[in-house]
């Protein structure tokens, strides 16, 4: 495991970037440019809080009850999901949404961009302590770049000798001012799988607007949606590469049923997840390798 001085003496740039030991002696990387600030931290790669020079809030969610360390799922910002989205799809009883947000990622490459921006390699390998969990010999690494924009990439290479198959996700928790007066545009017309109503396949008719427990799986969605959140006056911008499915997600009273959540928290976020689930997994033969992206940014309404 890399230590604090390691990662300042091979990667910190003054004013620019610099590392800290966060709870639970996870490290944080601090991003502080001319055009963003940002935290990250290598427990899951994870993205915890990002904010343009000009942002008035933060993009992302994260809640002050979340635990951190001890392989334990940060509640949010944005977890990888991976090598599963969701349940065990082999019902054996691993852990939802696979393994790879508990652990502590390697940081291996820090770059300066032309823009005035940070962009980050982390990567993880398998350890033996998984092999319960995942046979096959993989190499993941994540991508983040900040600038006025936040871009992250998630790319699966197969090291093994036979095909596997995964299914994946970017589990953004974009914060807004209030969850009903919050809308996502650009799914309607789209089918998806309503969780709520166990999967059941339905037609989505005009935009998403949050009243009660949402938690669907968008079929074959667009490359471009837009959260609009009326309180902060924002809209926000997602864009995917490599994805086919689109999760949104919010638990509304059965927050209470989360420990690391206040029983309020529903109010003040809309998960839009880039992904690759249901008939959009991925098939790798040995050698290949598959990339997800997605872009964030913010605009102003009106």
């Amino acid at each position: 495991m890399q230590t604090i001085e390691q990662l300042k003496q091979q990667f910190a740039i003054a004013e620019r970037l610099d590392f800290s030991m966060g709870p639970s002696e996870c490290v944080m990387i601090n991003i502080d440019t001319p055009c963003a600030k940002a935290r990250i931290t290598t427990q899951g790669a994870q993205v915890l809080s990002y904010r343009s020079a000009d942002a008035h809030h933060d993009l992302l969610f994260l809640s002050r009850l979340t635990r951190y360390g001890n392989r334990r799922a940060i509640r949010g910002g944005v977890p990888i999901c991976w090598p599963w989205f969701g349940s065990d799809p082999s019902g054996k009883g691993r852990p939802a949404h696979g393994f790879a947000r508990n652990r502590v990622w390697d940081l291996i490459d820090v770059q300066q961009t032309e823009n005035d921006g940070i962009k980050l390699t982390l990567s993880l390998t398998p350890e033996p302590q998984d092999e319960p969990l995942w046979h096959c010999d993989y190499a993941l690494k994540m991508e983040i770049e900040i600038d006025e924009q936040i871009t992250l990439s998630l790319t699966t290479e197969n090291l093994d000798k036979e095909c596997f198959v995964i299914s994946q996700a970017l589990h953004t928790y974009f914060a807004v001012g209030d969850i009903e007066k919050t809308q996502v545009r650009g799914l309607s017309n789209h089918h998806y799988l309503d969780k709520v109503e166990n999967f059941r396949e339905k037609l989505q008719i005009g935009e998403i607007f949050f009243a009660g427990e949402t938690d669907r799986v968008y079929l074959d969605s667009p490359d471009k949606l837009f959260i609009e959140d009326s309180q902060w006056s924002r809209r926000i911008i997602v864009e995917s590469v490599g994805s086919n499915t689109t999760i949104v997600w919010n638990p509304w009273e059965r927050v209470k049923e989360l420990k690391d959540m206040t029983d309020d928290a529903y109010r003040h976020f809309v998960c839009v997840e880039t992904a690759n689930a249901a008939h959009d997994s991925i098939s790798l033969s040995p050698g290949q390798s598959h990339t997800v992206s997605a872009r964030y940014r913010i605009m102003p309404m009106g």
